[in-house]
């Protein structure tokens, strides 16, 4: 069954109506400052209020209105949540590395218990860094040595790398601009990591008596552990718990099969599975 609709009016509705889940997977708004703010694009949300205070009343990310406000980080949604899962079940809530603390204090301040932190990563950020460098020739006048181009969306208004060869809503751009390198000391310096991860709260409701005892009832509090390891053709020793001489080491043998080990390309996928999808 699929719900279309405001999830604090329809969580409400569920939990009125005696309706009870058995996990809750979101991936809920992120409140992160409107990225056209760099632009200098009219209507922006400014990045503070007047008194120097965060300001996380913004249009959202690239612009959108349903990523603002602040639902992620407010104690009353995550309530809802937790009225509305089975003793046991199981919370996953995506959210960016900037601000995650606070949607998990709200997360855990509702009753859950924070049970540990999945990561999302990946290798397709859109890097917003100041060139350092850059800037500071282009402030001091002095000449950089043009050293090849690239296809931008933007340019490097001020400095700044902000694209990848696409603009914000991923169209491909056939603007080229040069890439120049100076001889300051601050030349390769940035102001911001390229994002990479986003982390995912993994919280749960408490159980009722011991794990087996909420398992038995409610078929929740457990996490399918084996249904979601990745499979290989390779013999790996991964985990393994040698502790001869003192000596604790997971993951590799103490032989030259570990260094073949060291070798392989092991792509693993980020699987994570609740004990049971509610069906009702």
């Amino acid at each position: 069954m699929i719900i279309n609709g405001d999830c604090i009016e329809e969580m409400q509705k569920l939990i009125d109506e005696g309706k009870q889940v058995d996990s809750v997977v979101t991936d809920p708004p992120y409140h992160l400052t409107s990225i056209v703010e760099r632009f200098g694009k009219e209507g922006s949300a400014p990045a503070k209020d007047k008194d120097g205070a965060f300001q996380r009343q913004s249009v959202g990310f690239m612009g959108k209105e349903w990523d603002g406000g602040d639902i992620a980080f407010r104690t009353d949604t995550w309530k809802l949540a937790y009225d509305l899962l089975k003793p046991g079940g199981h919370l996953l809530a995506f959210s960016a590395s900037r601000n995650y603390h606070r949607m998990a204090v709200a997360i855990e301040d509702a009753g859950f218990e924070i049970r540990d932190q999945i990561m999302w990563i990946y290798g397709s950020g859109f890097p917003k860094s100041l060139n350092i460098g850059k800037a500071i020739d282009k402030r001091l006048g002095n000449e950089r040595e043009v050293v090849g181009t690239r296809v931008s969306a933007f340019g490097d208004a001020d400095g700044s790398e902000t694209d990848d060869g696409r603009n914000l809503w991923g169209k491909e751009s056939t603007k080229e601009v040069e890439l120049t390198k100076g001889n300051s000391e601050y030349e390769g310096w940035g102001t911001a990591l390229k994002p990479a991860h986003e982390p995912i709260v993994m919280a749960r409701k408490p159980l009722e008596g011991t794990n087996i005892d909420n398992v038995l009832k409610y078929g929740t509090g457990g996490i399918n552990i084996d249904g979601c390891r990745i499979e290989t053709d390779e013999k790996l020793n991964i985990g393994s718990n040698n502790r001869e001489n003192g000596v604790v080491n997971f993951g590799m043998k103490d032989n030259k099969d570990s260094q073949k080990q060291n070798k392989l390309d092991i792509r693993i996928n980020l699987v994570y599975s609740i004990s049971r999808v509610n069906r009702e």
